[in-house]
Order: C-alpha cells, then structure tokens, then sequence
C-alpha cells in the first residue's frame, strides 16, 4: 500500500511526499528548492537555514548551476561558481543538521566556453536550426545538449563529480533532464504569446545529425522524412529512451559517489512525454523523483495535484521503478 504524506514547507514551494517502494533512503522529510548565488553574504546564509530549521525544513536543494556561471573555466570546464555556492553553504547546513542537495541544471548549459568549443553537441530542431541559433520562448538560457553523443554525458558525469567531492554534502539533484518544451504547459501559452496547437517545427527536438543517423541505423528511415514524426511511435520513444539512458547514467554516478541521486521532473507522466520528451518514470538510479506539479501552469485546479501525483506513483510502480516519489508545488 502506498503512503501519502502532505508536507509543509517554505514561502517558496510546497513539497509533499508519495512513498512508491521501499528505499534505504529516509523517505519522511521536509524538502524546499532554493536558489544559491555566489553573493549570499554569511548573514544571508545564516538567516535562511535558521529559518528552516525553525518551521521544520530538513533537506534544503540549493540551486549551484543555474545555466549562467559566474566562474568556468575555460580550459577544464570545472564550474567553480557551483562548488563555491555549494562550500559556503555547507557550515550552515551543518549547523542546524539540515541535509544540503546541490541543484544542478543538466542538459540546458549555457556556458560560454562549451558552447564555443562543441557547438556540435547541443540540439537541432526539425527546421535545421540548432538552440544555439535561435531563443526558444524568447528565453536566453534555452540552450540544450543532446543525449544522443555520449561525450554530453561524460560532460555532466564529470560536473557531478566535481560536486560529489565537497564533503558535507548529502545529494545531488538533476534539474532540465528533459529536451525543449516541444509544447508549453497550456497555461503559459498566453503570457509567453505563442499558439501551441499542435507540435510545430520550430520547437521539435532533436533532428542532429547524430539522432538522425542513429534512428535511420535503427528503424530504416531518417526523421526529418516522416511525414508527421508525432505519429511516430518509434521516433517518440527513441528520444523517450537517450534521455532515459543519460538521466540514469548520470543518476548512477551520483550514487558511485555516495550520494543521494534526485531530480525534478515533468507533472505527470503523460503530460511529461507529451511536451518535453522525459519518460521519467523509467528514470533509473534515483531515490527521489520530484514531479513539478505547478497545477496553475496546466489550467488545473488544486484537486489534480492529488491526480498528477497519483498518476506518477503508479507509473513507478508499473515500470517497476523503486524511486520515491515527492511532489513539488509552486505556491
């Protein structure tokens, strides 16, 4: 039988727990996301876990790489802006036992360097145009790697490396592990003033040469000929499937390293494949999966939170996946 748990947290977001299966790992805690910046002074630092751990937060996930670095270097890549958002924190952390997941953004990089030296790898949409040449929603970071080159995975596993290294920290959480919003959630459609009726070219990823040739290998067609490539079951769950393997190869670095392996994820499961490509419930090597049931974003009202999460546990339990379910709510 599974457990529901509604959990309060901060001004911030609302996480509640659904278990899905057994894990080693402490499933009853209070979570938040926040953001870190290298300009948080010590009184910043003090102020925010203090208050955390006055209305009962126990496992804080403090965004480290936000897709704009301050810090990269440029020959080894190593982000030194996350690592130090991370160190500086970690005092706090430990101070007021309060468990510190660093947040890391995973395919959508938008470093300066990277991009120059391997443009090659970030992703094409089905017009030709790769992410790094247009600004998809009008948004400057919407810069995505694509899983179908296995140095993109070598990439983040060694990010996650870098992070694993800092002692007192507990886990690290994988956020954009997901291709381009092919379609908005319904409710952003006005405000960011596109028209989202169908899948359209221009927001239809990836076409590289790379996924192209792979596919034709496979399925003896090359994707840009189909005639309508959403009706194409093959073509929908070879991409379901890059991100799938690079999400859980990344995710079992994380746990080599002894760490707690997480990431936020899509609603649900369904709206998840549909609109950005992330077959999460086949996501393996995570002991927590937080859907991001923003309900206001999809025009639902409270009551489908309830129905996202539902939905999400027992895609879990079909696919055999023993990851704990959290639901993350934007409030």
């Amino acid at each position: 039988m599974k457990k529901f748990t509604v959990i309060v947290v901060s001004a911030v977001l609302l996480l509640s727990m659904f278990q899905s299966c057994s894990s080693s790992v402490n499933n009853d805690k209070v979570w938040a996301w926040v953001s870190g910046k290298l300009d948080m002074s010590e009184e910043k630092l003090e102020h925010y876990f203090s208050k955390c751990k006055e209305v009962g937060i126990e496992a804080v996930i403090m965004e480290c790489h936000s897709g704009r670095p301050d810090i990269l270097d440029s020959t080894t890549f190593r982000d030194s802006a996350a690592l130090e958002i991370i160190r500086r924190a970690v005092p706090y952390a430990e101070k007021y036992g309060i468990e510190l997941h660093a947040w890391m953004w995973t395919t959508n990089r938008v470093e300066k360097h990277l991009r120059e030296a391997h443009p090659e790898w970030y992703q094409v949409n089905a017009q030709g145009e790769s992410c790094l040449d247009i600004k998809l929603y009008n948004r400057e970071h919407y810069r995505w790697l694509c899983p179908s080159h296995p140095e993109c995975t070598e990439y983040l596993k060694d990010r996650v490396r870098e992070l694993a290294e800092i002692e007192g920290l507990a886990g690290i959480h994988l956020d954009f592990i997901r291709y381009p919003d092919v379609i908005l959630p319904y409710g952003l459609h006005e405000s960011r003033g596109v028209v989202q009726d169908k899948v359209y070219p221009l927001w239809d990823f990836c076409y590289c040469e790379t996924c192209r040739a792979e596919f034709k290998k496979l399925h003896g067609i090359d994707p840009i000929e189909l005639e309508d490539p959403t009706s194409c079951k093959e073509w929908m769950e070879f991409r379901w499937n890059l991100m799938a393997k690079m999400a859980s190869d990344v995710a079992a670095v994380i746990k080599e390293c002894g760490k707690i392996s997480s990431a936020a994820v899509f609603a649900s499961p369904q709206e998840s494949k549909k609109l950005v490509r992330q077959d999460w419930a086949n996501f393996r090597n995570f002991d927590y999966l937080f859907p991001m049931i923003y309900h206001k974003f999809y025009d639902k009202e409270d009551p489908w939170v309830e129905t996202a999460t539902r939905e999400g546990v027992e895609a879990l339990a079909a696919a055999g996946n023993p990851a704990n379910l959290v639901s993350g709510l934007f409030v």
